[in-house]
């Protein structure tokens, strides 16, 4: 995977840990794992940032229409590079890993049909 789908997988991961309004221990704990799985070194100077993937998604997530073009952008470009399945596997595990609310639903589904609709 380049470092551009990484990016995008990790900020549509960063973005699902908002929907809930909160972050939990076993939240955090799945995202370690997604993080070590897709390989992703932020510390890299050339490499993604995760200071840099919070401030994109927080801008984001500041308004419903700004976040449904990023979570369109991202799961567009994910899906044309094939990474749909690795993207919903990733955003599912994290959202459940301590129980999906309503809103964490709507989420997943939403990105469910932008990644295989």
């Amino acid at each position: 995977m380049e470092t551009s789908d990484q990016q995008n997988l990790v900020e549509l991961l960063f973005l699902a840990l908002y929907q809930d309004g909160h972050l939990s221990i076993d939240e955090d704990s799945m995202l370690q794992k997604a993080l070590n799985a897709l390989g992703w070194q932020p510390e890299e100077i050339t490499g993604p940032s995760v200071g840099q993937a919070f401030a994109t998604v927080r801008e984001a997530n500041s308004s419903d229409e700004k976040k449904d073009l990023f979570l369109r952008e991202r799961t567009t470009s994910l899906r044309a590079k094939g990474h749909s399945s690795l993207a919903f596997e990733w955003l599912g595990k994290v959202l459940a890993s301590d129980g999906l609310d309503r809103r964490e639903e709507r989420f997943l589904e939403q990105a469910r049909k932008l990644l295989f609709d």
